[in-house]
């Protein structure tokens, strides 16, 4: 009796932060998306309404209203507040509604006969400028708010103690779910002490109930369990609003897993979507469209690249290793020089002396302080990884993707399983990859394995831009780059 006292006790003290409305949530994401739409209006204004048009903004003053069909439509989609959804699902909706609600502004127009001196470039500008700002503004409005205790949704987690630590790691990594950690409820506490990774261990299920009258609608339990049983699960859904399985499906794709209703039984079809010849096209086409605009936008910069190196280091400006691409063909990867002509030899010097500096080089195939690198021009050129920009040529050509696993090394693909060898050999190796906007070159060789893997498993074309979007935040953040 006394546990279950000081047990509710701590539920009670934890609980203190969802006095905070729900409705705070949302605010905060209505104002977000309202900005950025407003942001993308005037943006399609001053590029081409008042300098060609020469047109007032008082002209456009009847259409604001329209905007409120915006949020209507994202809260239609489920993104008010969106908790639980996923990075890559967001964009997807909040892209879809963007262009759906653009389109029934000009079928709207069309129709009602509007006057001809609204500007359709501006309209076709404010609609590209939103889909860019809206995700973007979410995402950075998302890093801040994620540190505060009142964002999110309080969730509860009942499962194991390896299962629990698995699931809070996951959670961390994975701001835009916005699941907030209440606490744990865990049949074996007295193996785990009172925290877990500073997530307090209320006790048994017998608690759930005072959780779920104190506010928690969101309840994550370990599949597989004895705890996850028919009556159980029943149970709780009576105090829960969603009740929540989790499995770690390590070897399938589940960021588009789809729930069955097979005549009352549940079943989960699992989709590969690089198997299909239609998206294999779509993501061809699109590394050959955006593919050429980089390379056209990047080549003053390889340009200046390559005379900075010239400069500071005798020998050519680019470079080229054969790496291993789709289906095992081999083909030149090609570089500016950021390392010196005799690399080899210096890195074996440098790791014959220090054992520690070996350490890391066996376990990350890198070195934070690598002595190959030319110093000054070679450190800055890949810290904002513009050393890559000439694999565009590559991507142009068809022998890599903008989004795919990195085409690494022999020495380094060595150190791999054969399985995964030859799974990474169905794709095309990409100029950037899923565990470089993660981890970057932080990440050992297994998690280079863990996101390579997930990448393949669930491609869509949605992970690609996601993908390429974090890539340009981490570029210009120099996070994680040697």
């Amino acid at each position: 009796m006394a546990r279950l006292q000081f047990s509710t006790l701590r539920i009670g003290e934890a609980s203190r932060s969802l006095r905070w409305p729900r409705m705070v949530c949302i605010a905060v994401l209505l104002l977000t998306d309202m900005v950025a739409l407003s942001v993308a209006v005037f943006l399609g204004y001053l590029l081409w309404t008042r300098p060609v048009l020469r047109q007032p903004s008082s002209v456009y003053m009847d259409l604001i209203p329209l905007l409120l069909l915006f949020p209507l439509g994202y809260a239609g989609a489920g993104l008010y507040p969106g908790f639980g959804m996923g990075a890559v699902e967001t964009l997807r909706r909040l892209s879809c509604c963007t262009s759906a609600v653009f389109l029934v502004m000009a079928a709207f127009s069309f129709v009602f006969k509007l006057p001809p001196h609204y500007s359709r470039m501006a309209f076709a500008i404010a609609w590209g400028a939103s889909l860019v700002a809206l995700p973007l503004l979410r995402f950075l409005v998302l890093v801040v708010v994620s540190r505060w205790r009142w964002w999110g949704e309080p969730t509860v987690l009942v499962g194991s103690g390896r299962w629990v630590q698995w699931t809070l790691g996951a959670l961390e990594n994975a701001l835009s779910l916005g699941y907030r950690p209440l606490g744990v409820l865990s049949p074996d506490l007295h193996r785990h002490g009172s925290d877990m990774q500073g997530v307090p261990v209320f006790g048994g299920l017998e608690l759930a109930p005072h959780l779920a009258a104190r506010g928690t609608r969101v309840v994550l339990i370990e599949e597989g369990t004895e705890s996850n049983s028919g009556a159980t699960l029943s149970w709780l859904q009576q105090h829960f609003q969603h009740v929540v399985l989790i499995r770690e499906y390590q070897d399938l794709p589940v960021e588009r897993a789809q729930v069955c209703n097979l005549g009352g039984v549940l079943g989960i079809k699992f989709i590969n979507g690089l198997l299909s010849w239609q998206n294999r096209f779509i993501k061809r086409t699109l590394d050959i469209v955006l593919g050429a605009i980089f390379l056209v936008l990047a080549s003053p910069l390889i340009a200046l690249g390559g005379l900075l190196v010239r400069l500071f280091s005798c020998g050519p400006s680019f470079f080229w290793q054969e790496r291993e691409g789709l289906w095992g063909r081999r083909f030149r990867v090609w570089k500016l020089r950021t390392m010196y002509q005799d690399a080899e030899m210096r890195l074996e010097e440098c790791l014959s002396a220090n054992p520690e500096l070996r350490r890391e080089w066996e376990e990350h195939v890198k070195l934070t302080c690598d002595p190959r690198v030319i110093s000054g021009v070679g450190v800055f050129l890949r810290c904002f990884s513009v050393d890559e920009l000439p694999q565009l040529w590559n991507v142009v050509r068809g022998e890599m993707s903008l989004v795919g696993p990195r085409p690494f090394p022999e020495y380094h693909l060595q150190r791999f399983p054969p399985e995964f060898r030859e799974l990474r050999r169905r794709v095309r190796p990409g100029l950037t990859g899923m565990w470089q906007v993660t981890v970057r070159s932080n990440g050992d060789i297994e998690k280079q394995r863990m996101y390579d893997t997930y990448y393949i498993r669930n491609w869509s074309v949605w992970l690609d831009l996601y993908i390429l979007a974090r890539t340009i935040m981490a570029v210009l953040a120099s996070r994680g780059a040697h």
